[in-house]
């Protein structure tokens, strides 16, 4: 019994022995794994020393650093702006963009170029055309009370008409006309005339009014036919009469009343235009707004804006070109060039895709409005008024490839592939894809909406509601999105 009970404690301590050593064994297998504080010291130092490798060493090797920072570029998942195009919809994941995909990146920005540059040559040609046609006919010898006097105008009447002090005073016990007339001649077919009215300081916001009619008729306000003129301050306005009458008269009522001596300079401007009919007939073209328009010479908005539209393409120009040869460049050397493609084309949408939609929108608006630029050649050149869409074929293209080269963001996600994916979240999908157009499209689609009857001279309703759609979105969306952002944050 003894031996028994000697076998008993001996079994009983090594399984108390067993237990402790595995209870240790257990605490020592976290730190197994792990590393002591030295080890953590050591990578440290290796870390700093890898980013003063990438960051501190320009001075040592500028080539080395420069290669290491395009490498981050394009490598580091911090530079992928994929994750944030799904910061809004998790549904979506990075595509993986392959060699075809890049061929047809390069196909749209090739085809892109070129219409690109027989754009930047249509807004050259015509800008050298408008300034030389600017400088025979309004240089600084042909400008006269600030409107252009060259060969296609005749200066008919000029005067300034004095009209005396009236009105207030209690002494006054006698009424002093505020009426003065004048007469002048035209030789347009049929008459075409400039009214300018301008009345000279301390008085000028002056009201007044101003009666036109053919020489010997009845002058009243209320007959028909007469011409009446109000308003206040300095205006010019463009007359067209389909009467042919040579001479006229004129009457010019002076509405304010001041207490002292108020002057106004009256001057009218007929017209020597020889294809005077071919202008009337324009169905797309302002006559009034455009010779109003060209005697503002320089400060223009439509030539501003012209000159501007040039600069601005030549520059998305040099900046689509360097692009996509860095992005052709290295499909040739390297097949896989998908990270850089995805980082191109975010870069290039910021820079080139999406301030072009304005310019392109500026230039069309600059040149073919009722009153714009080609309006006014046509007071000048008979060529320049046939009728012309806005959108010809040349155009078109242009903001064809510009707007598929604006989303092609939607080449850089793909949709994620769950179970129990229904028609109903694949109707979600779609529509943040379509949001995502929109956006992208947002400036193009904004002036077509706003624009198309004044520019594209368009009034269907289909129109309309084809170019509201994505701009009610689009702006939606960009006016929305960082408001529920900033408010998820605060809550």
């Amino acid at each position: 019994s003894s031996d028994l009970l000697l076998a008993w404690v001996a079994f009983d301590v090594s399984g108390v022995v067993l237990q402790c050593s595995m209870a240790q064994g257990r605490e020592k297998k976290p730190l197994r794994g792990g590393k002591n504080k030295q080890d953590t010291t050591a990578d440290e130092e290796k870390g700093g020393g890898q980013r003063q490798q990438l960051y501190g060493s320009v001075s040592e090797d500028p080539s080395g650093w420069l290669k290491g920072v395009a490498r981050w570029l394009e490598t580091s998942d911090d530079t992928d702006p994929v994750r944030w195009l799904t910061f809004c919809c998790d549904d979506f994941k990075p595509r993986r963009i392959k060699a075809p995909v890049v061929l047809m990146w390069l196909l749209i920005q090739a085809f892109g170029l070129l219409f690109q540059v027989i754009l930047l040559l249509e807004i050259g040609r015509n800008l050298e055309n408008f300034e030389g046609t600017l400088a025979a006919n309004c240089d600084p010898a042909q400008q006269q009370h600030e409107i252009c006097l060259g060969p296609a105008w005749n200066l008919s009447f000029t005067g300034t008409l004095t009209f005396p002090a009236s009105g207030g005073q209690a002494d006054f016990d006698f009424v002093i006309p505020r009426t003065q007339t004048f007469s002048f001649r035209t030789a347009s077919h049929p008459p075409t005339f400039l009214l300018g009215v301008q009345p000279q300081a301390p008085h000028a916001m002056a009201e007044w009014q101003v009666i036109i009619h053919p020489s010997g008729k009845d002058g009243s306000i209320g007959h028909g036919g007469n011409i009446v003129s109000h308003s206040w301050g300095s205006r010019y306005t463009v007359i067209i009469e389909r009467h042919e009458e040579p001479s006229w008269d004129a009457t010019v009522n002076l509405k304010s009343k001041y207490p002292d001596e108020a002057r106004v300079a009256i001057f009218i401007i007929d017209s020597r235009i020889s294809h005077l009919e071919d202008i009337h007939q324009q169905k797309q073209c302002s006559f009034e707004g455009s010779w109003q328009n060209f005697n503002e010479r320089d400060q223009g908005k439509h030539h501003r804006v012209l000159s501007f539209a040039q600069s601005a393409t030549t520059f998305f120009l040099l900046v689509q070109l360097s692009l996509a040869a860095l992005v052709l460049r290295r499909f040739f050397l390297f097949v896989d060039t998908g990270r850089l493609l995805s980082r191109v084309i975010v870069l290039k949408f910021m820079v080139q895709d999406f301030p072009q939609q304005m310019c392109i929108a500026a230039y069309l608006y600059a040149w073919y409005a009722d009153n714009g630029l080609r309006c006014q050649m046509c007071l000048f050149h008979p060529s320049h008024c046939d009728e012309q869409h806005p959108l010809h074929l040349t155009n078109l293209l242009v903001c064809v490839f510009t707007l598929l080269s604006a989303i092609a963001n939607q080449l850089l996600l793909q949709a994620k592939l769950k179970r129990g994916y229904d028609s109903e979240d694949e109707c979600v999908l779609c529509f943040f894809r379509f949001v995502m157009i929109s956006v992208s499209i947002l400036p193009f689609s904004t002036a077509m909406c706003f624009l198309s009857a004044m520019l594209l001279h368009l009034k269907s309703v289909a129109i309309y509601f084809m170019s509201a759609i994505p701009t009610i979105l689009g702006w939606g969306t960009v006016l929305c999105v960082p408001l529920f952002v900033c408010c998820d944050e605060e809550f």
